[in-house]
């Protein structure tokens, strides 16, 4: 638990758009209603998958929103796997904490995106 309350701290020195800031909170706000742990520690760790992506792909996450929709919903996926692994990283026994509950609120929250993807985009 001492890593979440890192990654709340992480998340408060964090600035970014007004867009990126509203969608954050809003799939924090998700998440939170299916894992119960702070909204600000889950902030942090979908801004830490999103610095991993962006490493991992040498991109920023601005060229997301460029790529073909097949290729953008690839680098949305992994971006998910990211965070997933993040939090699960983060707890001390994933096991005895609900790894499974974690798998699907991620697998909710990519629904959640493609949702709001379809609504906002096409």
């Amino acid at each position: 638990m001492e890593a979440l309350k890192h990654t709340e701290k992480d998340y408060e020195n964090i600035e970014c758009t007004v867009y990126q800031s509203k969608f954050i909170d809003e799939i924090s706000t998700f998440l939170y209603l299916i894992i119960k742990i702070p909204k600000s520690a889950i902030r942090g760790i979908v801004w830490n998958a999103l610095r991993d992506w962006q490493l991992k792909n040498n991109k920023t996450i601005a060229k997301i929103a460029e790529m073909p929709i097949g290729i953008r919903l690839n680098a949305i996926k992994e971006i998910f796997y990211f965070g997933r692994n993040i939090l699960k990283r983060m707890l001390e026994d994933p096991k005895s904490t609900g790894e499974i509950i974690i798998d699907i609120a991620f697998e909710k929250a990519f629904k959640y995106y493609l949702n709001y993807l379809n609504k906002n985009c096409f």
